[in-house]
């Protein structure tokens, strides 16, 4: 008997939470949850912190955590999200009880385009993913083989702040289109710090013809968005480095970008990774930079990202957002400085919205030439 041709088409892996009643139920309610918190909690913290006049953000969390609605708001944050990761029937849990099924799905996927797929057996994640549990889920998105599902389960169809999770993917596409021109050619696209590779694969979708690679220090992340990729039929490497050290050529890239990155690093590594995208990229070539950065709202604003990122273990927001963007791209040779909030719109007299969430800030520029 001769032997059957193997498949080339992957199969569809489903989220384990989406499709199970009850994980699907209970992380219902725990949406209905961050509701409350992002509106009713947040708009009596807001009020109350605004009545204290133009005091800085240190001084206002100090008198603010005398106040029962600021601790209410300050409690759900935190542990709202504890609740969506660790109850019986959050992400972890629900992800470990089909963690067999789950890493057979990935395991073929990994046999699949194998070329597409570059890990590398002894990368080093750096120390600064490594010592913080970053989102509150323990160890990271690196550590263990179904944490990339974890990850999609967790910020699929809506994120921390319940902000539309596809339409900053859509504007990244469209900012991309922008910087490139229209037609523009094939070219290299690079994606860094891609996780699950949402990003990526708008990229791939604005530019068919284009070359694109994603980025990211997690392999597990890298393995899901190689099979997902797969899924759409979409062809695009992923491969394992940090955004401080990249495998490709000096000037071999025409575009690189970021989504949801730099907040997650320490400025030092921030730096080393403008310096690696100025030699990577071509003369000509521009870098974007999809992140949180700037916040309307004054020092109300300055103090609420600040007890975000305490809350939700992200340290490396708060110095993300004190840094000076511009000024680090022109330091390293960046031209043509581009900065503003892409979504959700701003308040044209620069006053906080009526529900809490996060401002997307879109940073450009480009490297001198032609």
């Amino acid at each position: 008997m001769s032997a059957q041709p193997q498949s080339t088409q992957p199969a569809t892996l489903p989220l384990p939470v989406q499709s199970q009643f009850e994980p699907s139920v209970y992380q219902s309610f725990i949406r209905s949850l961050r509701n409350f918190w992002r509106e009713e909690t947040y708009q009596r913290s807001v009020k109350t912190a605004s009545e204290l006049g133009a005091v800085d953000p240190a001084t206002m969390e100090r008198r603010m955590r005398e106040t029962i609605e600021y601790q209410l708001y300050a409690w759900l944050e935190r542990h709202s999200q504890q609740f969506k990761y660790y109850h019986r029937h959050g992400v972890i849990p629900t992800v470990r009880a089909r963690q067999t099924e789950l890493q057979q799905s990935l395991d073929a996927a990994r046999a699949r385009s194998p070329e597409r797929l570059r890990l590398d057996p002894g990368f080093k994640v750096p120390d600064y993913v490594r010592e913080v549990d970053i989102h509150q889920h323990a160890q990271g998105t690196w550590s263990d083989p179904t944490d990339g599902v974890a990850y999609e389960c967790a910020t699929t169809g809506f994120s921390f702040s319940l902000l539309n999770a596809d339409l900053p993917m859509t504007i990244y596409a469209e900012t991309a289109r922008r910087l490139l021109g229209a037609p523009a050619r094939p070219g290299r696209l690079l994606d860094l710090g891609c996780t699950i590779g949402g990003a990526t694969r708008a990229l791939k979708r604005a530019f068919p013809g284009a070359e694109v690679f994603g980025c990211d220090v997690s392999a597990p992340a890298l393995t899901l968005a190689h099979l997902r990729a797969m899924e759409q039929g979409l062809d695009i490497t992923w491969i394992q480095a940090a955004a401080e050290s990249l495998p490709f050529d000096d000037g071999s890239v025409d575009l690189i970008g970021s989504h949801w990155l730099f907040h997650e690093m320490t400025p030092a590594a921030i730096r080393e990774s403008l310096r690696e995208a100025w030699r990577t990229l071509r003369p000509g070539g521009a870098i974007m930079v999809q992140d949180m950065y700037l916040t309307p709202g004054g020092e109300v604003g300055r103090w609420l990202a600040a007890g975000y990122a305490a809350r939700n273990n992200e340290p490396f927001a708060y110095s993300y957002a004190n840094m000076d963007m511009p000024a680090e791209l022109q330091a390293v040779g960046f031209t043509d400085v581009d900065m503003g909030i892409s979504y959700p719109p701003a308040a044209a007299d620069g006053s906080l919205p009526a529900a809490r969430t996060h401002y997307v800030t879109m940073v450009t520029a480009r490297k001198p030439g032609h």
